[in-house]
């Protein structure tokens, strides 16, 4: 029987310890430079997504104005007609119309530092601006005529071809332009990139070095010396060590459709980034032997403990409380970086939600007002020839009624600023428009209304069943016929849920079989060279107030004549005593 080496416990509790100090050294070292190179990454990762916060919310910016532009080449009349000639007090009128949705742009997107249109035929120029180049109100004035200028020698070398942003030098300073032409009328938008990156660094908190670049890699704004290319080519992009200046820095990358983006974060070196950990580090290197228990308390403590409430917080915020923050004192400083810059980065993501939250609900609020602008009081210029008239025939009374009768629309035209009202006030003043187009003519326009009582309180959008009344009465109406335009609405009980039905017919010309072909198909119609816009309003709002749970139908009466009928979920309550 071989025999057995007996070892003292001493000498065992000595390899033990030398074995445990060493994996324990051996462990603190990986530690350590895992620790440093993480603190990298994530100062990086922290810049990155700084850059991609930055770099949405500037391409969004982009995006709203362009948008914008757009939308009046393709909806508005006013643009329109500015691109041919016409009276000076009509061009004024469409331009200042035009005119009156540029600050909404301008206040909802900082960035846009102005926003310009010309219309060439009649030497019309409008300009709304924002942020732009100035240290007091004189040299902003100067700004802002330079930009007049040479935005107006740009636009008049004409026809302006250009699908995409451009960047051009005006001034010494450069600013990337997008314009849309309509014939000879046209609008652009101006952004100046130094002001941009300016507010950048304040909000971003970039000590680095930011660039602009375009798609094809052209450098736009910046200091770097380095190419989008030479930044991106490498899968690791995200941490390319470049030099420049004699300083380290990690290069990091993003891109919207419009352009991309790069931001030389500062390496701050293995020394800076370790901060105090390496002197406690060597410390307990050195002390190893003789306090080993009081440096597992310590590091426990300083190490340990910190990383556990990190996680424990990460873990908290993966659960959807974005609340939550760490309440532990970090005496080092990396975990105290890491820390706060973690804590920054949940408090921009939820800031960055309720802003995102708010801004569509400024869209919806927006849309809203501006389908409200487009309903328009076709008549009125009518009404006033018909006083004129009447006047000369001394028919006095007629006057004062119609005078009466027609301050009642415009007020309620004018001056609503619910988003809803009741269906009880909507018929009234749908009663009151009709008894207004009989006032001094020859034709009888009746006015039938069916209508449960319980749904006197039903919300509507203003002026909705209005226009559809005046949309049956401009298009329904013929000779030597009474013209009758019915509203009902009532309570269904489906199986589905409660319902209310409003239903707007006529017993006039009707829709032809293509307009309820493609009426019917669409939901709601297309603008055709100003036909359906009050029908198409109308639905547009109503989809804004119940969302797509909202039906609509388009028909024609026995009779011949045009008929809506509208359908829109309820809740329980409000369909009791449903027929």
């Amino acid at each position: 029987m071989p025999e057995v080496k007996n070892k003292t416990v001493r000498q065992r509790i000595i390899v033990i310890f030398l074995l445990l100090t060493a994996s324990i050294i051996v462990i603190i070292g990986a530690y350590s430079v895992s620790a440093v190179q993480e603190t990298k990454k994530k100062i990086a990762r922290s810049g990155e997504a700084s850059l991609r916060i930055f770099s949405e919310s500037l391409g969004a910016q982009m995006s709203a104005s362009e948008n914008h532009m757009v939308n009046l080449v393709q909806h508005s009349e006013e643009f329109r007609r500015l691109g041919e000639e016409t009276s000076r007090t009509q061009a004024y009128l469409d331009g200042y119309a035009v005119k009156s949705g540029f600050t909404g742009i301008i206040t909802a997107n900082k960035d846009v530092s102005a926003i310009m249109m010309l219309s060439v035929p009649n030497g019309l120029f409008m300009a709304q601006y924002g942020n732009i180049y100035g240290a007091d109100s004189a040299e902003k004035s100067r700004t802002g005529t330079g930009l007049q200028q040479e935005m107006k020698n740009l636009m008049s070398y004409g026809p302006l071809e250009f699908k995409e942003w451009f960047e051009r030098d005006i001034g010494g300073r450069k600013y990337l332009i997008r314009a849309v032409r309509y014939h000879s009328v046209y609008i652009c938008s101006l952004i100046d990139l130094q002001l941009v990156m300016d507010r950048a660094v304040q909000l971003y908190d970039f000590d680095g070095i930011p660039g602009i670049y375009g798609l094809k890699g052209e450098k736009l704004y910046g200091d770097s010396a380095f190419s989008y290319e030479d930044v991106t080519k490498s899968p690791e992009n995200d941490l390319i060590p470049v030099m420049q200046n004699k300083k380290k820095y990690l290069a990091v990358a993003s891109s919207t459709e419009r352009l991309n983006f790069v931001y030389l974060v500062p390496d701050r070196g293995v020394a800076e980034s370790a901060g105090t950990l390496a002197p406690v580090l060597t410390i307990l290197i050195l002390l190893l032997l003789i306090v080993l228990p009081l440096t597992w308390r310590y590091m426990n403590r300083t190490v340990l403990m910190p990383l556990n409430s990190l996680v424990v917080t990460m873990e908290k915020i993966s659960g959807g409380e974005l609340t939550a923050r760490s309440s532990t004192i970090y005496r080092n400083r990396e975990f105290k970086q890491v820390n706060d810059t973690f804590n920054n980065m949940i408090s921009q993501i939820t800031n960055l939600k309720i802003d995102s939250y708010e801004k569509q609900m400024e869209a919806d609020r927006a849309e809203m007002a501006a389908l409200k602008m487009q309903i328009r009081p076709h008549f009125i210029l009518n009404c006033l020839k018909n006083v004129y008239a009447m006047a000369e025939t001394g028919h006095t009374a007629e006057i004062q009624k119609l005078i009466l009768l027609l301050s009642r629309h415009l007020r309620y035209v004018f001056s609503f600023s619910a988003d809803t009202v009741a269906l009880q006030r909507e018929i009234e003043q749908c009663l009151n428009y009709t008894e207004l187009c009989n006032v001094g003519q020859d034709r009888n326009i009746v006015c039938d209304i069916d209508t449960d009582k319980s749904l006197n309180d039903f919300p509507v959008p203003p002026v909705s069943l209005l226009t559809l009344l005046e949309n049956a009465i401009k298009h329904g109406y013929r000779e030597n016929c009474e013209l009758h335009v019915r509203i009902a609405a009532r309570k269904l009980n489906m199986e589905e849920g409660p319902l209310v039905n409003i239903t707007v017919s006529d017993n006039g010309n009707g829709f032809t079989e293509e307009q309820l072909k493609d009426m019917n198909r669409q939901q709601i119609p297309a603008e055709d060279n100003g036909n359906h816009v009050g029908i198409s309003n109308t639905l547009k709002r109503f989809r804004l107030l119940y969302g797509e749970k909202m039906a609509v139908m388009f028909a024609n009466t026995k009779e011949g004549g045009a008929c809506v009928d509208f359908f829109f979920p309820t809740s329980e309550k409000t369909a009791e005593g449903t027929e």
